[in-house]
């Protein structure tokens, strides 16, 4: 069995180790934008352009890990299912992102 770095196991290997920093990103992400941004940074006085501003950051980078991720997993197996996965992610994290920027123009 081949010990390079293109065997399937290795491959293998890869591809799970970066879906589950991802998913762990992932994790720290949605808590920060979807509970402590609209809940416990306003109870603690925090809240309005202060919250849209990080959650930019956090969309942000987001959409950085998700190109870097396919660029990485571009060899593995899992390929197409996070090609498929982040286009649709994509496309949504964008949409936040519309939003986020309209309620920091005031539109």
């Amino acid at each position: 069995m081949s010990t390079s770095s293109t065997s399937p196991e290795t491959r293998l290997k890869r591809g799970d180790r970066i879906m589950g920093g991802s998913l762990i990103f992932v994790a720290i992400r949605c808590t920060l934008q979807y509970v402590v941004l609209p809940f416990i940074l306003p109870f603690l006085g925090l809240g309005g352009t202060f919250s849209v501003v990080i959650s930019l950051v956090l969309e942000g980078v987001a959409l950085g890990m998700m190109a870097y991720n396919v660029w990485q997993l571009w060899d593995t197996s899992w390929r197409w299912r996070y090609l498929t996965m982040s286009a649709v992610m994509a496309t949504l994290v964008g949409i936040f992102i519309v939003v986020d920027v309209r309620i920091l123009m005031g539109l």
